[in-house]
């Protein structure tokens, strides 16, 4: 087919020339979007988190008293009112600052706005308090500690409020504005109406590129060496790579089912580390990382979660091991003080504790007389008869060499006390047959009682360990000597 003229058709002209112009026009429009768009996102963010710095400011110095401030809680403190100080400065006359991901972004001066009268009333609150805690960190003292707290009782209120006021401010002029930019958007499309075959084929061009880019990011999350999943706020299951899946033993159908920290639980005590509930398929623990991300105006939080079960238990062989005897496998003496320590604090006014302090009697002459190993093989056979008398209630452990300590709690009366260390002392005295020797061994026990909290343990210890030497020294055949404690 041939055209009968060689005249271009004016109707192919003007849609070509309308294309540009919409086309132009459309792409200047969502450049001027984009731009104010992530300008105010940065500015209400920066507002946001002026409230917040408000309110760590207060905590961070409240952290950082006289004469207890560490370098590291004052050098928190300055950084803090740096970022606010600077960032109110960049609102009142333009600057740069850092923006929610330490990043340095440069703002305009909000002297055209209609609430610059806010960033005003701010900066006079702020201003003598900023020089007040600038000083409180080159020196910080009693006067001046005192001064800047009552400061902050009137004054930390205020920029909140006015922190709040210039995020609203913001807010609400960005909803202005994009109410403003949404009726252009409307005229544009209109226009774009009348191009709509070039668009058409634009659109399908680029359901095209979204759909490979949608398979490529797709064929990454599924190569992901972790388990990846998408969540929105309230912890609803979007999407999942099959690791994720797999890690839970369960389908995604399934999982979809229940909310993520349904399928996750924190483990107690440990940050970032969580384990499968009983929801899933097997048992294990994971780290977990969390970040959040915005897509389509949605807030997504996508959580990466790998398997350390290994490592964990590693580690918490690791840890058992510090605190753990090698030899006889009874606690050590640094766990038994943590576990009286924290039984001291706990303790209520009306509980009865006798706390122990056994030592075997002439075990240096064995050790002279048979050898470290032999006396070593005794110490093991030793810390085996104590553990039998081990339950919640009575913690025992080595202290050192040939010495035990004994915590027996919530008693009804000093007799038991005494009664327990004599079986002890008893079960001791059996014969040891160690390398074909037949040993004897026996101990002496010192006791003392106390009733509630008491403010020093090692008082405590160590009369027990003065009792248990009078126990030495009887020479009426008792081998356990009790004494009360009186604080």
């Amino acid at each position: 087919m041939s055209w009968r003229t060689n005249k271009t058709n004016p109707f192919l002209t003007y849609a070509i020339l309308l294309f540009f112009i919409f086309d132009g026009a459309a792409l200047g429009l969502n450049i001027w979007l984009t731009q104010r768009v992530q300008g105010q996102t940065v500015e209400l963010n920066l507002a946001g988190r002026q409230r917040m710095l408000s309110q760590k400011m207060v905590k961070e110095f409240l952290y950082a008293p006289p004469g207890a401030a560490s370098k590291e809680a004052l050098d928190t403190l300055s950084h803090t009112v740096s970022l606010f100080d600077r960032t109110l400065s960049a609102f009142r006359v333009g600057g740069t600052t850092l923006d929610t991901d330490n990043h340095t972004v440069t703002l305009d001066a909000f002297d055209q706005r209609h609430y610059f009268n806010i960033v005003e009333k701010a900066w006079g609150t702020w201003v003598p308090l900023r020089q007040d805690l600038q000083r409180y960190v080159l020196n910080p003292n009693p006067e001046l500690f005192l001064r800047i707290n009552k400061l902050l009782d009137t004054q930390s209120s205020l920029l909140l409020d006015y922190m709040n006021e210039l995020a609203l401010a913001i807010e609400t002029q960005a909803r202005y504005e994009t109410g403003q930019i949404r009726l252009l958007q409307t005229i544009a499309l209109v226009l774009g109406m009348l191009n709509f075959i070039a668009a058409f084929w634009l659109y399908r061009l680029r359901l095209r590129a979204l759909e490979k880019e949608q398979s490529l990011i797709d064929s990454l999350l599924n190569e992901m060496p972790s388990a990846m999943v998408f969540t929105d706020n309230q912890g609803n299951l979007i999407q999942a790579n099959p690791k994720f899946t797999k890690l839970l033993g369960i389908d995604f159908d399934v999982a979809q089912q229940h909310k993520i920290e349904e399928l996750i639980t924190p483990y107690p005590n440990k940050q970032g580390i969580w384990q499968l509930s009983f929801l899933a398929s097997k048992r294990a623990i994971v780290k977990v990382e969390k970040t959040s991300v915005y897509q389509d105006n949605q807030h997504l939080i996508v959580w990466r979660i790998e398997d350390v079960s290994e490592e964990f238990a590693e580690r918490e062989q690791l840890s058992s091991l510090a605190y753990k005897d090698p030899l006889t496998g009874l606690d050590n003496r640094m766990a038994f003080e943590e576990q009286f320590n924290l039984q001291n604090q706990l303790a209520s006014s009306d509980q009865l504790y006798a706390l122990m302090f056994l030592d075997l009697n002439n075990f240096k002459q064995v050790n002279d007389t048979f050898g470290h190993n032999k006396g070593d093989l005794i110490l093991m056979e030793v810390g085996f008869r104590l553990k039998q008398f081990a339950n919640p209630h009575f913690h025992i452990a080595r202290y050192g060499g040939d010495e035990f300590i004994l915590l027996l709690q919530n008693i009804s009366n000093e007799e038991r006390a005494i009664a327990k260390a004599e079986q002890i002392v008893e079960a001791l005295k059996a014969p040891y047959y160690v390398g074909g020797e037949t040993l004897y061994i026996d101990a002496s026990i010192g006791i003392t009682t106390f009733t509630g909290k008491q403010a020093n343990t090692t008082k405590i210890i160590s009369k027990a360990d003065k009792a248990m030497y009078k126990a030495k020294k009887n020479h009426d055949g008792h081998s356990v000597h009790l004494v009360q404690w009186n604080g």
